[in-house]
Order: C-alpha cells, then structure tokens, then sequence
C-alpha cells in the first residue's frame, strides 16, 4: 500500500509539472526589463533592420570595388564542316602567260576539340552616383542604429509603466479585497445586533448591499489585474501559464529633477540625432545631383586563351588574346532631369533643416510640459497620503462608534466607502507620478 501510494504521488506530481509551474517567479522592475530587451518580439525586428542596414553598406560598396570574372567553354564537333576552298590553280589548261583558273576542293574547317578560357577585371574609376551611393548607405545605417535605440528605449518604457500599471491593479483589487472584508464584518455585526433585537432590518439590508456591492467591485479588480498582468508577459514574451510575482517596492519614488540643459537632451535623444543623419543625407543627395554633370569613367582588362584540335585540347592551333579598355560615359541632354533633380535635392536640404528645428521646439515644449505634471502629479500624491490617513482614522472612529451603540450603519458606509476611494486614488496617484516620471527619462534621452 505504501509503494502504490508513493506512486500514485509521484504520477500526480509528473502530470501537474507538466503543465504548471512548480513555483513562481518573483520579477523586479530591473529583472523584468532585462527580460523584454532578450526577448520582446518588436526588438528582435528592430536587430534585425540594423543587421540589414549593414548588408546594405556592404552591397553598395562592391559597385566600387573591382569586378572580377572567369569564363571557359568546350566544344566538341561530331561532324566535319565541308567548305569549297581554292587550293591551286591550273597552269596546264591556259596558255603561256594567261591567267590560271583556280582549283577548289572541299577542306575540313572545323575542329573536332574547340576550347576556351578567358579572365576579365574591370573596375569604376569615377562614379559618382555609386560614390554617393555607399555614402547614403552608411548614413541609412547610423540612422537604422539611431532608430534602434531610440525603440529599445521607447519599448523599455511602456515596459516599466505596464509593470507599474500592472502593480497598481493588483493594489486596487487587494483595496476592494479589503474593503469587502470590512463590509463583511460589518455586516456580521449588525446581523447579531438585529438578532439581538437592537438593530433595524433596513439597518441589516444597507450593510447587505454594501457588502454584495463590495464584492462585485472586487472581482471586476481582480479581472482587470489578471488582464494587466497577461500584457504585461506578452511583452516580455513570458509564457502566460508561467506564475509571476512583481515584487518592486513603490514606497521611495524618485525626487522631482529639475529641467537639464537642452543641448545635452538632443545630444541624448536618439530620434534627434537620427534626423541630424537624415539632414546628412539629404546633403548627399544634394552633391550626388551636381555630380551628375561629370562624366562616368570605367576601365577593364581582359585575357583570353583559345585551342583547337583535333586529336587533342589545344594541339593544331591556339591563340592568346590581351585586352585593355577604358570608357568615358558623358550624359550631353537629359531633358531637364539633372536640373529637376538638383533643385529637388535642394528643396529636400530646406525640409529637413526646417525639421530639426521643428524637433528642437517639440523637445523642449515636451519637457516642459512633463515637468509641469510631474509638479502636480507630486502634489497630488501628497494630498492623496494626507486623504488616507484622514479617511482610515474616520473609518477606524465610524466602526467604534457603531460597536458602541453610537454610530450608524450609513456613517460606517460612507466611512469605508471614503476610505476604499482615498486608498484607489493614492495608489493611481503613485501610478500617475511613477508614469510620469518613466516618461521623463525616455524625453531626456536617459
């Protein structure tokens, strides 16, 4: 019996560990976090365009480097081609110093083994649209590299204020918990008082709907962490039948900071610098226009070798063959087209300088305006602390007083009421700044 028990045991435990979690995992903002940046999906792409970006830079540079190739071929004929051919002439029938008719027989001009190899280099000495080409493509990259971080940065940050959402429902569902608790207890008390005699049925059916009420406000805030909570894996891409406890303490918030300079800001923020590339670009492409009006020059060399045989590759005749070249390419009329794409080049130079300075006016109206609410939000969080414990000391009094014969059952309700709103808004208010403050890290570059 003992051994069946042990494995019925050991059965139950294997089944169960095969689908559940045999303990949770307890995540810190710093250990989650680490966790999104291995294994969020949308960073995953992110390293993906900057590993493509550098493909790119590669394949624009090869149209600058020189091209080599190889080429050899075989022929082998099974026929002979038969070609009427002059092969002497006829003294005999034509008279003394007369012109000879020419004798003709039919001559094999092919060859049973015909073979070549042939090897060529060329290489662009002036190109200026494959020159501004490569100098496009590295910038493209810096910018991909630029975008990278700037999204690492932006997902990290919905990553800590989903944590801290996901934080401050669990906090408003062990409000409601307890604040059903409370009504249950409430509602206990003045049963026995009505039993006693020393109570109302209308006393005993207002602590019955505050206390059913309590617990429908209760489950609605336990769905609402739970579904906070299955964002909050996705994110991170942690399996959703993986228990997770958050276990960061929100009891020290970080101090107000004060507004930095604004040129260290834009030398932080990542989606700045990658439009500063994007004016470097834009230049590029400016100079890559008025180079059209130069000439293209390329220049090749090639070597060939040829044999032919008939009982061999290469016995009966052969031939070598060396090639140098060098081509101009000059475009004289194009109509209009360099022209049109010199002023549009110019026209893009203008937009993207007057873009940066629209992003140097949004940067700094942004952290103004974050820091404004990061003023309120702080002052609010200071009411919000001084609100619970006035409404926790009225709760705590309204409860006496009931016990005591003195109170009421609607004073003990709104009393518990204001207490479980005080309590939700301290924690929306920790939210509020804390959010705030993850926004301000992201605006600052930090």
């Amino acid at each position: 019996m003992r051994r069946i028990f042990l494995y019925t045991l050991l059965m139950t435990i294997m089944l169960v560990g095969g689908s559940l979690p045999l303990f949770a995992l307890d995540y810190d903002l710093a250990s989650y976090l680490e966790k999104v940046e291995t294994d969020n999906r949308d960073l995953e792409l992110s390293r993906q365009r900057v590993a493509s970006a550098l493909e790119s830079i590669k394949q624009a540079r090869s149209a600058l480097l020189p091209t080599i190739a190889l080429a050899g071929g075989y022929t082998r004929n099974f026929t002979d081609v038969e070609q009427s051919t002059a092969v002497g002439a006829d003294t005999s029938a034509s008279p003394l110093g007369a012109v000879s008719p020419l004798v003709y027989q039919d001559v094999d001009t092919n060859f049973d083994n015909e073979m070549t190899l042939a090897a060529s280099v060329s290489q662009k000495i002036i190109d200026p649209e494959a020159t501004a080409r490569y100098a496009q493509a590295k910038r493209n990259s810096l910018i991909q590299t630029s975008a990278d971080d700037y999204t690492r940065k932006s997902i990290l940050t919905a990553a800590k204020k989903l944590y801290a959402q996901t934080q401050l429902a669990f906090a408003v569902a062990q409000v409601r918990e307890e604040s059903a608790e409370t009504s249950k207890e409430v509602y206990d008390n003045i049963e026995k008082k009505y039993k006693a005699g020393v109570s109302t049925e209308l006393d005993l059916r207002m602590a019955e709907v505050d206390w059913k009420n309590a617990v429908t406000q209760t489950a609605e805030a336990n769905k609402n962490a739970q579904l906070a909570l299955m964002s909050l894996k996705t994110l991170a891409g942690i399996p959703q039948e993986e228990d997770v406890h958050l276990i960061e303490k929100i009891d020290v918030l970080p101090e107000l900071p004060e507004i930095p300079e604004l040129g260290g800001v834009l030398s932080s923020r990542s989606d700045y610098q990658a439009q500063l590339l994007s004016r470097d670009i834009a230049d590029i492409a400016y100079k890559s226009a008025l180079a059209s009006y130069l000439p293209s020059i390329s220049g090749s060399l090639t070597y060939a070798y040829g044999g032919y045989g008939n009982d061999s590759l290469n016995g009966d005749y052969d031939y070598t063959s060396v090639q140098l070249g060098v081509k101009i390419s000059l475009p004289v009329f194009t109509g209009g087209y360099r022209q049109s794409l010199v002023e549009s080049a110019r026209i893009q130079k203008t937009n993207s300088a007057v873009e940066i300075m629209k992003s140097q006016d949004k940067i700094e109206q942004e952290l103004s305006s974050l820091h404004l609410q990061m003023e309120e939000a702080r002052k609010r969080l200071d009411s919000a602390h001084a609100l619970v414990e006035a409404s926790s000391r009225a709760a705590s009094l309204a409860r006496t007083a009931l016990s005591s014969g003195l109170g009421t059952q609607l004073a003990v309700s709104q009393a518990t009421s204001n207490l479980a709103q005080a309590q939700v808004g301290l924690q929306n208010a920790i939210y509020t700044y804390r959010a705030l403050y993850y926004d301000w890290q992201l605006a600052t570059g930090n």
